[in-house]
């Protein structure tokens, strides 16, 4: 983001708390802590402090269509959520605007009762929420009351993160929503932990989101919190499933850092956590690698394509052409010394010893990577002449190319990002292919190379890397402009190695 290119809005639609913990008072300050644009469409007003809700008064369903179409019609929204909707008539109005905005995520905290225990939607209200608005969901958030209401369960029916899962997929299958996320912070038997659950339609995969359970009085505005960070993670690029993820962090980290705030039993979360720590927190026994994490989260969809490519499925399965195995080897034989002296240029840019072990071990690394070459390929008659009188392919060119001139323009943490996808995207892949239950190993010729990858010492240095990135973003604790920079150039390197193994595909010797 620069002086010129303004953070994506987002838009909530949700009522005012005059306390100032929940509703657009907690959503415009979480959007803002995810250095996005907040907007806000007012639904209803309520008097609420920290003890109690002293009235609620919801804004005529005109006033509301008003706000939405002035913010609509003038400003581009990339996401929205909304939170408490009062009744029938203004649910009914946001839903008929919103048909015509199908394009933007629109994620659904469904909002029934406050955290003082006061009931915020009635039954009329809750049919039409069911008939009109949640078709048009995205993401949906229920609590375990929320869900069992929608779905007309009785209270208390969810009991197990098994039913919530149950729930989940339910909820997704009778309403058309592509992720339902069931939150277990009210699940009675979690213990320490509390677990809520992602359902990702597109794959039918419940993902379990799991995190410490803190023991404070702090909590009011969640939920309102957590809808209101996943859509301005979707805003910035996210899928569904890493908005989900960081935004769950990023409540949980606002509950542990939350401060006193009145003197009623319901106190605010600390929305502002992240402008003290950036967006990064500490690692976490859950969550060890955050930066990582949410390199790959921005890469959205880019990533998986990467991990998950045809050409090392193709390996995998001992389907792949040989004439594309071989070009892809000569070319990489390139490749690796122009990696290894950008290791060996990472070397020379970091100030421990520690560090530039890390990086002499990518080094060592490559050379092995290039050995291995050269005895696959020897097996198919090529010598190593050969292998070092290989013309570099344009593809290589602009890859090695573009890691280099990262590295002599850049400093040391934007060079290592540059190089992050290479290694940390090849441990990925092999191991997910050595793990695949269509690999075929035996009479497979490449799956040593497969292998090469997947075994413990390749990814050790995988985990050196690794480590050498997040230690150096916890001391940075990069943003802005910065953060956006190194996000960039993450999306870039992964992009140039999904062209590499492409130009290896399309190969026609």
């Amino acid at each position: 983001m620069t002086a010129s290119t303004p953070p994506p809005a987002v838009l909530t639609i949700a009522g005012s708390d005059s306390g100032g913990g929940a509703g657009i008072q907690a959503d415009l300050k979480t959007f803002m802590a995810h250095c996005t644009y907040g907007l806000s469409v007012i639904t209803a007003i309520t008097a609420q402090n920290t003890q109690e809700v002293r009235s609620v008064m919801p804004v005529p369903s005109p006033v509301v269509q008003q706000q939405l179409e002035a913010v609509l019609d003038d400003i581009p929204v990339r996401a929205a959520k909304t939170g408490m909707l009062a009744d029938a008539s203004v649910i009914r109005t946001v839903a008929n605007i919103w048909r015509q905005h199908r394009d933007i995520p629109l994620v659904i905290d469904p909002v029934m009762v406050a955290t003082s225990g006061h009931e915020l939607l009635d039954a009329q209200a809750l049919d039409t929420l069911r008939e009109e608005l949640l078709p048009l969901a995205t993401v949906l958030t229920p609590n375990l009351c929320e869900a069992e209401a929608i779905l007309e369960r009785p209270v208390g029916s969810i009991t197990s993160v098994e039913q919530m899962e149950v729930a989940a997929r339910e909820l997704s299958a009778r309403f058309g929503i592509p992720v339902t996320i069931v939150k277990g912070g009210h699940l009675e038997d979690g213990g320490k932990a509390v677990i809520d659950v992602v359902y990702l339609a597109d794959q039918d995969t419940c993902v379990r989101v799991t995190g410490p359970r803190i023991n404070s009085e702090s909590t009011h505005g969640t939920g309102c919190t957590l809808s209101a960070a996943i859509a301005a993670n979707l805003a910035t690029g996210m899928d569904h499933l890493a908005a989900a993820q960081h935004g769950i962090r990023y409540v949980n980290m606002a509950i542990q850092t939350a401060y006193r705030v009145g003197s009623g039993a319901h106190g605010p979360v600390n929305h502002a956590h992240t402008l003290h720590r950036s967006l990064f927190f500490s690692p976490t026994l859950h969550a060890p690698h955050p930066f990582t994490e949410y390199l790959k989260g921005r890469s959205s969809a880019l990533w998986t394509r990467y991990v998950n490519h045809d050409f090392v499925r193709q390996a995998g399965t001992g389907s792949l052409r040989r004439d594309c195995f071989i070009h892809y080897l000569k070319q990489d034989y390139i490749y690796l010394k122009h990696y290894a002296r950008a290791a060996a240029l990472a070397a020379f840019k970091s100030d421990s010893l520690v560090d530039i072990g890390a990086s002499a071990d990518i080094v060592f690394g490559c050379v092995r990577e290039s050995t291995l070459h050269l005895q696959l390929c020897a097996q198919w008659g090529i010598t190593r002449e050969q292998m070092e009188n290989e013309l570099e392919s344009s593809t290589s060119v602009a890859y090695t190319r573009y890691i280099i001139d990262r590295g002599l323009c850049g400093d040391l943490l934007e060079l290592l990002v540059a190089m992050y996808p290479c290694l940390l995207g090849y441990g990925e892949a092999a191991a997910r292919q050595a793990a695949d239950l269509e690999s075929v190993s035996e009479n497979n010729p490449y799956w040593p190379w497969i292998c090469a990858y997947a075994d413990d010492e390749f990814q050790s240095v995988v985990d050196k890397g690794r480590r050498v990135i997040e230690e150096l973003v916890q001391r940075e604790m990069p943003s802005g402009a910065r953060l956006e920079r190194l996000v960039k150039t993450f999306n870039d390197t992964a992009a140039l190695e999904i062209q590499f193994w492409n130009s290896a595909l399309e190969y026609r010797g």
